[in-house]
């Protein structure tokens, strides 16, 4: 290291990271908000103003902020290296803090590649406020929506879909405090299983959730909630709201109404708010690429952000923080200057166009073809989870006795290899073949890397620790009725009944 020259701007480089990064090198705290910067000039320090965000960052509650308790250093760039001189002796740490955590740290940010600038997280909220709403949330509902998802009987992650919707409802409820419009009501089109429907108006925001069809959920909602989840296939032709008052639109991973959302919103008079999920032409037709050299999620996002600003939006994007890749979110807010209805409606007929011809607009089905294993016979699917459970019993290579016998691990081509033509056509129609009947018993096998599957081995679960205590003591242990050996765990340690 000491061979290689620092040069400048590498040097400004790793300051530039130290600034925003403060807590790298000081583990004794978790976060650090700037509340100033400043660099010397001609032997004084000045403020330094050159970063208009980050300005606004550092003085935005500077009072609440400020933390007197670190060692003051300076670096400076001498001779092609970092000089290092600790200002405070507030610590006796303080030269080794220099020699072998600041400096391998300042030297390892300067040989950094710059990263591509990147969408910032819940740039248009404040972030404190979001974070104190969102704790507060998840306190109040995580509980209560826990007993909804098992008193419905409802298959989905529970844990995702709440962790996830309470996070959006919270940003929701910061950014329409921080609108300069005051808000009225909503209507969540696509909503789902109108989990953010109810949050919302749990909350004291008023609004409505439309959907083709009734999820199980919706039958354990309160009265108050259930009033408002309305079974109605929404026409992008001639969708009209039922109630008046409301002036924001929400799409949800509202897949095939996720084009329409700003079209609708222009139509209805009013802001909305998007979060794109699959990719749908306006048609309902699998979106087709604009632009090959990002990726397919990235390139709807910014067709959608067309659509909205040839709407006439203020258009806005953000980054949310919540369990799920498809994180980028569009705000479109009413202005003055609202396209006229014939040039919108032209550019509809426009995108809609093929081949010289109108294309129908594809809507979702009231009725969905399930495809997850679900639509098998249990007896056919119990048959080939035993058939396949056997044969990795068998494929053991040790010839040691253990304690409980693991079996060995095959590859997918070698289980679809030995099952027959009707069983694997079979769950191939109803829930898209091996691989995933294989997932769908996680609790029996596991994926060991390159192909290979393998026996998961029970492990001990309590109440305490379970991710989802609802989800224990509710089925028969397979291991205690199939294994050889029976299950490994004591009946109070394991999750399934003996």
């Amino acid at each position: 290291m000491a061979a290689e020259q620092l040069s400048e701007e590498q040097f400004w480089h790793a300051i530039a990271i130290l600034i925003k990064n403060y807590q790298a090198v000081n583990k004794n705290i978790f976060d650090v908000q700037i509340t100033q910067v400043q660099q010397r000039q001609n032997g004084k320090l000045v403020d330094c103003l050159d970063d208009e965000e980050l300005e606004q960052q550092m003085r935005a509650d500077a009072p609440s902020r400020t933390c007197e308790a670190f060692d003051d250093f300076e670096v400076r760039l001498s001779e092609g290296k970092f000089d290092i001189t600790i200002l405070s002796t507030l610590s006796n740490k303080s030269a080794r803090f220099a020699e072998f955590i600041l400096q391998p740290k300042l030297w390892s940010w300067s040989q950094s590649k710059r990263k591509v600038v990147s969408q910032k997280s819940l740039r248009l909220v404040n972030v404190e406020k979001y974070n104190d709403l969102y704790k507060e949330l998840k306190k109040k509902h995580v509980q209560r929506l826990l007993e909804y998802w098992q008193t419905s009987k409802e298959s989905t992650d529970p844990l995702k879909f709440i962790h996830e919707d309470l996070a959006i409802a919270a940003y929701l409820i910061i950014l329409w405090s921080s609108t300069q419009a005051e808000f009225k009501a909503f209507g969540d089109l696509g909503c789902g299983n109108g989990l953010l429907v109810h949050v919302l108006n749990a909350e004291g925001y008023k609004g409505y959730g439309y959907d083709v069809r009734k999820r199980k959920l919706w039958s354990v909602y309160p009265e108050e909630t259930k009033n408002k989840l309305i079974e109605q296939t929404v026409e992008p032709k001639s969708f009209q709201l039922d109630f008046e008052g409301i002036d924001w639109l929400i799409g949800n991973h509202s897949d095939e109404l996720s084009p329409w959302l700003p079209i609708l919103a222009t139509r209805l008079g009013t802001n909305f708010f998007l979060l794109p999920c699959c990719p749908f032409e306006l048609s309902g037709r699998k979106f087709i690429r604009r632009n090959t050299g990002i990726s397919a999620y990235q390139d709807f996002v910014q067709y959608a952000e067309q659509l909205t600003i040839e709407c006439g939006f203020e258009t806005l994007r953000d980054r949310l923080k919540i369990p799920s890749t498809k994180r980028l979110a569009i705000i479109g807010l009413k202005t003055q200057v609202t396209k006229s209805v014939k040039c919108l409606e032209d550019f509809i007929q426009q995108q809609l166009q093929r081949n010289g011809k109108e294309m129908q607009i594809k809507l979702r089905e009231k009725t969905e073809s399930v495809r997850n294993c679900t639509q098998v016979d249990k007896g056919i699917i119990d048959v080939l989870v035993f058939k396949i459970f056997k044969m990795l019993l068998d494929s053991a290579t040790e010839t040691a006795e253990a304690s409980w016998l693991p079996g060995g691990q095959l590859s997918m081509r070698q289980i679809a290899q030995a099952l027959s033509k009707a069983e694997l056509a079979g769950i191939k129609s109803e829930c898209g073949g091996i691989k995933t009947l294989l997932r769908n018993k996680h609790e029996i096998f596991e994926f060991c890397g390159q192909d290979l599957i393998g026996i998961r081995k029970p492990q001990v679960t309590s109440m305490d620790n379970a991710k989802n205590p609802l989800t224990i003591k509710k089925r028969a242990c397979f291991f205690n009725q199939n294994h050889p050996q029976g299950c490994p765990l004591e009946e109070s340690s394991c999750s399934f009944i003996h």
